[in-house]
């Protein structure tokens, strides 16, 4: 997988281009006075205007449906920039230079609870969940892919011999039986089996899936709690990568005090609110009722993918990973500290623009108010991962959801255009 390539344009005004889903972008330049004057009015996201469905659809008119991201009024301008409502403008020239978009790492919560082990009708569950893992991170697609490993229960005996708080023996039989279900602190699972690394390191994930046996409960939410302890650690040491939790399980959570699936879905929540945003996807291995879409959908992925053991439970899984592999694709974008004259950038000059993967105009999309993450909503936007020292521009998650297949253009040097208060 070629990495995504941002190109910066101007000693002046940097213009740098990202094309999303590998497509080539294209960007102009901007009057900076007269987008101003547009976002401030009927033009910004969310009001009038050409619109895109933010479910991920194309482009489409009017203001009705999903989520829209739209401009208003003329996006048509293209050119110069100038001080916000000075009325001056003065041309942008343009000079080249190559980024990367942020990459993706994977971090895998998996179920090894007993009931994994369950037979169903294409084979053993874990068996067939455990291969399609192992094909996925073995496919050449994902060569550029981060991955990380991390199991609930911890490790629990599945041999005891002596009668115990967690093995009951049976002398008639002369047989003793393990009752542990795994550790109920989220500490626990805040340190995975294998970690991730920034190189690829899927060969560690595969052996370690390979060695694992099955038993014990479902400790549901401190594995879920443990393992975004974990991920918030490794966002804050490594900004320059996208954390997302992939969490998998075949049962509802049991076991421990306050582990319910809201339980489960208010830990996801608070790391999606979080510094670093981070996201939690949701494969179910069985028939479950909204429980696992309320987790996911508090963790900003819309909905579980949900995997029928009465069909071919290996294929649905891989689609699941190949779905999950292309919605977490990182709407992060790296932004430099210089330009190429060796000038500082400054955070208050920055803008960016979206232009449809059926070609137009470019639209301009507004900084979200007070660079605030709590402000990205159905209109969309973008702010800093730090305000006052980016490294990164993030889109909100509507904004990203709605680019089918466009281009991103990140323009330095003229005023920020900043949503208006609503």
């Amino acid at each position: 997988m070629q990495p995504d390539v941002i190109r910066l344009l101007a000693p002046v005004v940097l213009v740098a281009v990202v094309a999303t889903a590998g497509l080539a972008g294209c960007s102009g330049s901007s009057d900076a006075a007269d987008d101003a004057s547009r976002a401030a009015g009927a033009g910004h996201f969310g009001q009038g205007g050409a619109s895109l469905a933010g479910s991920g659809g194309p482009p489409s008119a009017g203001t009705g449906g999903p989520p829209s991201l739209s401009l208003g009024g003329n996006s048509s301008s293209s050119g110069s920039g100038g001080a916000v409502g000075s009325g001056a403008s003065t041309a942008c020239s343009a000079q080249t230079r190559e980024g990367t978009r942020v990459p993706l790492d994977m971090y895998f919560l998996v179920d090894s609870s007993g009931s994994m082990g369950d037979d169903v009708d294409s084979g053993n569950k874990w068996d067939l969940v455990s291969r399609a893992m192992i094909d996925f991170l073995q496919d050449p697609r994902n060569a550029e892919l981060g991955s990380g490993l991390g199991y609930f229960p911890d490790t629990v005996s599945t041999d005891c011999f002596t009668p115990s708080a967690d093995c009951i023996c049976v002398d008639f039989f002369g047989t003793c039986f393990s009752t542990s279900s795994g550790s109920c602190s989220a500490a626990d699972y805040a340190t995975p089996a294998v970690p991730l690394a920034s190189s690829n390191n899927s060969d560690k994930v595969v052996r370690d899936l390979q060695a694992r046996d099955v038993g014990g409960g479902t400790p549901t939410r401190p594995a879920v709690e443990g393992a975004l302890q974990y991920l918030n650690d490794w966002a804050s040491q490594h900004p320059e990568r996208k954390p997302v939790l992939v969490l998998t399980t075949d049962g509802e959570p049991t076991d421990c005090d306050a582990n319910t699936p809201r339980d489960v879905a208010a830990v996801a929540a608070s790391a999606l609110a979080g510094p670093h945003a981070i996201k939690t996807f949701v494969i179910g291995v069985g028939s479950f009722p909204e429980s696992l879409d309320l987790v996911a959908r508090a963790g900003g992925t819309d909905h579980a993918f949900l995997v029928d053991t009465n069909g071919d439970v290996a294929t649905a899984f891989a689609d699941a990973l190949d779905e999950i592999r292309g919605a977490a694709t990182s709407c992060d974008f790296s932004i430099p500290t210089v330009g190429d004259g060796g000038q500082k950038i400054d955070p208050q000059q920055v803008n960016v623009r979206y232009t449809p993967k059926q070609g137009g105009s470019p639209a301009l999309v507004p900084q979200i108010l007070q660079n605030d993450p709590t402000n990205c909503d159905a209109a969309g936007g973008w702010y800093y991962d730090h305000p006052t020292a980016p490294s990164l521009i993030r889109l909100c998650d509507s904004t990203c959801r709605a680019m089918d297949g466009g281009s991103i253009a990140l323009e330095f040097g003229c005023e920020t255009i900043v949503q208006p208060p609503r």
